[in-house]
């Protein structure tokens, strides 16, 4: 896993033109690779890297690495699984290294564009031809890892995360508000937007080529959920689904263990991490290491480490317990701004950057279990599809039935699921059902006039409705799942996975979102997933045998990290001193007493708006980074 960072100019660059601002992008980059930094760059293109060692750990892994006779040069983050097959299939003799870094650039040397799709992994790469005078940028099928780009007059810019563009162009990007008013409902941007406007990410499954003779550029897909999944040909049966869902399981954990160094598990004692856990404990050459966490702010919250120490038992593993504190969590939410570049509204990227910390003594890789919820339907919102019809018909009376009571946390609740339920169009429902927010309090709000205007003069479900279009003819359930492998995963859950676990340098694998298992299950019916709404069916049926049945059968628990508590004691003064202290230096952007509203009602129980208070506090510690212009959106954008 490493960090990437590269430009290409429209017109030749003297040598050392903007030398210390390209140095500085490299080092802003030092956390995703603290064992090595690179450099090259002719005329036209400037190429840097910091390097984690996990494969081939001597200097011949070092980037920018090129091919013998000099034409392609990459710079690489990530891991392909499968490199070896492939210089094997491909006869790719010589190799000068054992990493799989070399085996995708001469791949790529020799099949151009048609190679991406035979990698098998978790990936973001560039690669530059300098005969034909072509930049390639290339990103992983599911988004797994990250990769932004910024279209300037005179340069291409692109890198492993935003801050190295920013070090690379030091003028102060706007703000693109059809970004933020998503942000406003999910806590980030979806797709391939950014709340830099000018700054986008490169879509998962995608390359963009860049012609730098007439300096023109296109992106287009190398691999699409909706083509394999409307493709597909006839459904399988039960029995052979539950088999085929167990050896590509097992397959994809089985291939995750390529490395040159220790490779854990992080176990919570749920079915994903315990799959994961089973399957490399068979597999691995050693006693597999697992990690199990417990947080002094879980309270309230199911313990779940004796149950992940049963299951480290009935497996073998080497087991470590680690027992964190949260100690200065405001410290730790500013420097998290800092990692996502971006206000990122997801708490538990707290408890994973702390988890990450600690791991990190032990070992530079884990596999943990992300994706089996969204591939599996095992989320709630999944059986609320199910029985569609009932609750949206008795969602129509909750309005007479709720009018009598006083405002409460609990009228609150049940008003805002209803309103999803009859949001009007299956795109609102289920954006609706993915948020916290209500759209019938405008999450908007909290700015002011007229910004506010110009923020939703923008549709927040646009992503949803792009996506959901391409699966018209499926199942709901299918439809969520899908929305959640396109929108959920990439631009919320993998995006917290790699800032907080990066900035600990620590590699973390994803089993559960190998592309052969992910078509494998996508093109399953909803019903065989998740017959009856039942969550995960399909999977448990798979792991029966594999995973003892305390395991398969316990209820669903997670990690509740308490964000409202946290604004309401310790981080109350925090919020505040936040939000005047923006708000002074950025007049005209945030309803400050509209947000001091919200803070009272939620402090009283009228309602729970701790979400959208938690967002603000992000918010107003990114805009006093000073990197961001807020303003009107333009028509044209």
């Amino acid at each position: 896993m490493c960090g990437l960072v590269g430009i290409a100019w429209r017109t030749a660059q003297p040598e050392g033109a903007a030398a210390d601002r390209f140095a500085a992008a490299v080092a802003s980059l030092r956390h995703r690779g603290p064992d090595q930094e690179g450099g090259w760059r002719d005329g036209s293109v400037a190429l840097g890297h910091t390097r984690l060692s996990i494969l081939d750990l001597s200097d011949a892994g070092r980037q920018p690495m090129q091919t013998a006779d000099g034409r392609h040069t990459i710079v690489y983050n990530g891991e392909v699984y499968n490199f070896r097959e492939l210089a094997a299939q491909y006869s790719l003799g010589g190799l000068r290294s054992g990493s799989d870094t070399e085996v995708v650039l001469r791949l790529v040397a020799a099949l151009g564009a048609d190679a991406f799709a035979r990698l098998n992994g978790m990936f973001a790469f560039a690669v530059y031809d300098a005969r034909d005078r072509q930049l390639w940028l290339v990103r992983d099928r599911l988004g797994i890892k990250p990769l932004y780009f910024a279209q300037r007059p005179n340069c291409l810019i692109f890198a492993s995360e935003i801050k190295a563009i920013l070090a690379l162009d030091q003028s102060v990007p706007e703000c693109d508000l059809a970004a933020l008013h998503e942000w406003t409902y999910f806590g980030n941007p979806l797709g391939g937007r950014t709340l830099y406007r000018g700054i986008q990410q490169l879509l998962p499954g995608h390359y963009l080529r860049l012609d730098l003779a007439s300096f023109e550029h296109t992106a287009q897909p190398y691999w699409q959920l909706r083509r394999s999944v409307n493709e597909r040909g006839t459904p399988l049966g039960v029995a052979a689904a539950v088999a085929s869902t167990r050896a590509a399981l097992e397959q994809a954990v089985r291939r995750q263990l390529v490395s040159d160094v220790p490779v854990g598990v992080f176990l919570s004692g749920g079915i994903d991490s315990s799959a994961v856990t089973a399957f490399a404990s068979r597999h691995y050459g050693g006693r597999l290491a697992t990690y199990s966490a417990g947080f002094d702010f879980s309270a309230g919250s199911v313990d779940e480490l004796p149950k992940a120490r049963r299951v480290a038992a009935h497996f073998g593993t080497a087991h470590h317990e680690l027992r964190i504190s949260g100690g200065d969590v405001g410290e730790l939410i500013e420097r998290l701004v800092d990692a996502h570049d971006m206000p990122f509204a997801d708490a538990a990227n707290i408890p994973l950057a702390l988890m990450a910390r600690q791991i990190r003594a032990h070992t530079k890789v884990v596999l943990q279990g992300d994706g089996g919820d969204e591939l599996f339907c095992g989320y709630g919102r999944y059986l609320t599809l199910r029985r569609f019809r009932l609750l949206r018909a008795l969602s129509a009376a909750a309005d007479l039935l709720l009018r009598p009571l006083r405002e409460s946390e609990y009228q609150y609740r049940v008003r805002r699921y209803a309103n999803a339920l009859r949001a009007g169009g299956t795109v609102a429902t289920m954006a609706l059902l993915l948020t916290s927010e209500d759209r019938s309090l405008h999450p908007a709000a909290i700015f002011a006039h007229p910004l506010r205007q110009a923020i939703e003069s923008s549709d927040p479900f646009e992503r949803h409705r792009e996506c959901l279009a391409w699966f018209a003819g499926q199942d709901r359930l299918n439809q969520m799942s899908f929305i959640d492998l396109l929108i959920t995963l990439p631009d919320t859950f993998l995006e917290k996975v790699d800032r907080a676990t990066m900035a600990a340098s620590l590699e973390v694998r994803v089993p559960f979102l190998d592309h052969e298992l992910v078509e494998l299950v996508t093109c399953l019916p909803g019903h065989v997933k998740a017959p009856q709404g039942k969550p995960k069916w399909l999977l448990k049926q798979a792991l029966a045998g594999v995973l003892p049945d305390e395991v398969l059968r316990g209820p669903k628990v997670g990690l509740t990290v308490p964000y409202r508590a946290w604004l309401q004691g310790p981080l109350r003064s925090m919020f505040f001193d936040h939000l005047y202290t923006f708000s002074r230096a950025n007049p005209g952007v945030l309803d400050v007493s509209h947000i001091e509203d919200l803070f009272r009602r939620t402090q009283q129980g009228v309602c729970d708006r701790s979400f959208m208070l938690w967002k603000v506090l992000n918010l107003a510690i990114w805009g006093q980074r000073g990197r961001v212009a807020f303003g009107r959106r333009e028509a044209t954008q």
